[in-house]
């Protein structure tokens, strides 16, 4: 449910005006690469960071991220910084939205040791970043021997050489892996989907001795061992359904004769149309009559269900049948419902 206009504003300006108060003032303590900002640089920054927070209420993200990086120029706030994720999430730059929300977490969590104010500030940098991760995919380059490599790019992006090992953000799809050393460059292409994490070992000196250690040889695969049907579970529905059938061709059978009884007596009996007294009987034999076809019906159907379900419980092997794949459609059978499921 999309919130209300005025509660957007409301809540807006509420945090505009929490991330204003929790920027820098003229006597707060400085960071160890930086001195107190001056009063004259808080107050640029301040004034730059409601023209951001107005910018972004109106949904104009490009021009309020202009304010916000001006804000956080004038004065280093992981504020400002926060915003700035936001603008480019909204932007739809995702990956370097995720990267950005872990530089804004950890400026919030060194700034929190000393100035208490910043730890709402780190929390919500990580459930936002949490949030978009699940919009993306996370690529984790391991690098043998990383002496001898010269850079490492993802996506096109070059990685800084201490995010090596460290979870990457990509957008879903194919991620181009490119691994150079002085002689030679290694490119790797990976497939991956939103909400995924993978991790991709890569040798920078693949010549070496043990260069290929990471690609194992298991021996050929043990004999495959028959196992039960993939459909077996299909066997108490067959077992249920016949059931239902013979129960239902028994009805037949029985309200069947009592029918035939009744018509004979009355034929017997009347030698013509039956006087009115008779009406109960003539009644009685016409219900008979529809009570043995329902149960022929419902008999028909359940032996003839319970007979496919039980063969499809039976067929299919075991270990030896080749995976389904996710777009073959597969047989649904749930309380009320038989049906197919499949991709096109």
């Amino acid at each position: 449910m999309r919130s209300r206009p005025w509660l957007r504003a409301l809540l807006l300006g509420a945090t505009s005006c929490l991330c204003l108060c929790t920027l820098p003032g003229p006597a707060a303590a400085a960071d160890d690469a930086a001195s107190t900002p001056t009063p004259d640089a808080v107050e640029k920054a301040q004034g730059l960071f409601k023209k951001g927070a107005a910018l972004f209420e109106s949904r104009r993200y490009a021009l309020a991220l202009e304010q916000f990086r001006a804000s956080y120029a004038a004065v280093a706030s992981p504020n400002s910084r926060l915003y700035i994720a936001r603008c480019l999430a909204e932007l739809g730059d995702l990956p370097e939205a995720y990267l950005e929300f872990e530089r804004v977490a950890e400026e919030a969590a060194a700034r929190a040791k000393t100035e208490e104010r910043y730890a709402q500030t780190e929390q919500t940098a990580h459930l936002e970043r949490d949030e978009i991760a699940r919009k993306i995919a996370l690529l984790t380059v391991t690098v043998a021997r990383p002496e001898s490599a010269t850079s490492l790019t993802i996506a096109g992006k070059e990685v800084p050489r201490e995010r090596w090992g460290k979870p990457y953000p990509v957008k879903p799809g194919k991620a181009e892996v490119v691994l150079r050393t002085q002689v030679t460059s290694i490119p790797q292409t990976v497939e991956l989907s939103a909400g995924e994490a993978k991790t991709l070992p890569i040798d920078a000196d693949p010549s070496a001795p043990d260069g290929d250690a990471g690609l194992l040889d298991e021996g050929p695969l043990p004999p495959a061992t028959a196992g039960p049907s993939p459909r077996a579970y299909l066997r108490p529905y067959a077992y249920a359904a016949g059931g239902v059938g013979v129960a239902g061709l028994g009805v037949f059978t029985i309200a069947g004769l009592m029918a035939n009884s009744t018509y004979s007596d009355l034929a017997e009996s009347c030698q013509g149309p039956c006087p009115i007294d008779r009406q109960d009987d003539v009644d009685a034999g016409k219900t008979q009559k529809t009570v043995a076809n329902v149960g022929l019906v419902i008999g028909a159907i359940g032996l003839v269900t319970g007979t496919t379900l039980f063969i499809l419980s039976i067929t299919g092997g075991g270990a030896d049948e080749p995976q389904r794949s996710a777009t073959s459609p597969e047989l649904l059978v749930a309380p009320g419902y038989v049906g197919l499921r499949g991709a096109f």
